[in-house]
C-alpha cells in the first residue's frame, strides 16, 4: 500500500519536478529533503502520540487544513505567475536551496490530509503498548521509499530541464503544477475531513 501511494503522482512528486526543471538536480534534491523532513515531523507527532489531538480536536484540523489549503493556493499563485510572466535566462538567478526545502516541508506539515492517511492506515499494522514506535518505523520506511522514488523524479525533471532549456517545457511543467496546486488547495478547504 505505501508503495502505491509513494509511487502516485500527487503534490510531492509534482513540487520535486517543478524544482527539478527550473532549478536542476540540487533544486530537486532539495524539494526531496524538505518533503523527508515533512516525514520527521509526522513520524515525531506519532511517537509522542500528538498526532490523534489533530483528529479529536475539530478546530485544530481545521485550523491546520485552512492553512495548508492557504499555503498551497500562495505556492501555485506563485508559480502560475512566474510561468505566465515568463523570464529570460539572462535574468534567472541561482537558486536558492532554503526555498524548495521549506516549501517541501511546508507542503508536508501542512497538509492534514497526511495525518489522516497515517492515522487511518497504522492501526492496521501496530497495536498496544509499541505501536508508536511501529508508527515511527513504517513512516520511516514510507518516506525512505518516497526519497528513493523523488530523488528518480529530480534527476528525471533536471535532465529534462537541460534538454528543454531554451523551449518553453519549464513555463508550462511551473503553470501545470501551479493550477494543480491551487486546486489542490480549494479540495482541502473544501473537504470535510
Amino acid at each position: 500500500m505505501a508503495l502505491a501511494v509513494t509511487l502516485s503522482p500527487g503534490p510531492d512528486t509534482l513540487l520535486v519536478a517543478s524544482h527539478g526543471a527550473r532549478g536542476g538536480l540540487r533544486a530537486g534534491l532539495a524539494a526531496v529533503s524538505g518533503i523527508v523532513a515533512g516525514g520527521v515531523y509526522y513520524a515525531l507527532l506519532i511517537g509522542f502520540g500528538a498526532l490523534n489531538l489533530l483528529v479529536a480536536v475539530p478546530a485544530l484540523f481545521v485550523t491546520v487544513k485552512i492553512a495548508g489549503a492557504l499555503y498551497l493556493a500562495w505556492l501555485g499563485a506563485g508559480m502560475i505567475w512566474r510561468a505566465w510572466r515568463g523570464r529570460d535566462e539572462a535574468e534567472a538567478k541561482p537558486v536558492r536551496l532554503e526555498q524548495p526545502f521549506l516549501q517541501g516541508f511546508l507542503t508536508n506539515a501542512l497538509n492534514p490530509k497526511v495525518a489522516i492517511f497515517y492515522l487511518a492506515a497504522l492501526p492496521q499494522f501496530a497495536s498496544g503498548p509499541s505501536a508508536p514506535m511501529v508508527g515511527v518505523l513504517l513512516i520511516a520506511i514510507h518516506y525512505a521509499m518516497g526519497a528513493v522514488w523523488l530523488s528518480c523524479v529530480a534527476l528525471a525533471a533536471s535532465r529534462a530541464r537541460r534538454i528543454a532549456l531554451k523551449s518553453t517545457f519549464v513555463r508550462w511543467l511551473e503553470g501545470a503544477v501551479g493550477v494543480f496546486f491551487v486546486g489542490v488547495a480549494g479540495r482541502l478547504a473544501l473537504s470535510q475531513r
